[in-house]
């Protein structure tokens, strides 16, 4: 049962590490990744969060903001995660912390999946 867990999250894992500038916007960049906690793992989800991804990403140059959302009665989260530039959130995708958080974080998901935006301020 581990290793097929392991298997549906490694493809993501692998992915979200190479990736090279794939939201090259201007200004700003929010990735939002979509989680689904393994089932009756929601707790240690929201404690690996919390504990361990939250305060590495935080740490980070550039880096603006994150929350974690729960669609109410389901295992369904949304992470947003907000660097002031792309070069910056690839920094913390390089770096040394996100080797370690972002498996932990993942480890507590049964699917992952992730999308990223340009933020557009209401005032120009």
């Amino acid at each position: 049962m581990r290793i097929a867990g392991l298997l549906l999250v490694l493809p993501f894992v692998l992915t979200l590490a190479a990736q090279k500038k794939e939201f090259d916007v201007p200004g700003p960049i929010e990735l939002h990744i979509y989680l689904t906690a393994k089932a009756g793992g929601e707790a240690e989800l929201e404690r690996v969060y919390r504990e361990v991804f939250y305060p590495a990403a935080s740490r980070q140059k550039g880096f603006r903001s994150s929350q974690l959302m729960r669609k109410p009665k389901t295992a369904e989260y949304t992470v947003r995660l907000s660097f002031d530039t792309e070069e910056l959130r690839m920094q913390w995708v390089a770096s040394a912390e996100h080797q370690k958080a972002w498996p932990a974080l993942s480890g507590t998901a049964a699917k992952a999946n992730y999308a990223g935006f340009g933020v557009i301020h209401p005032v120009k």
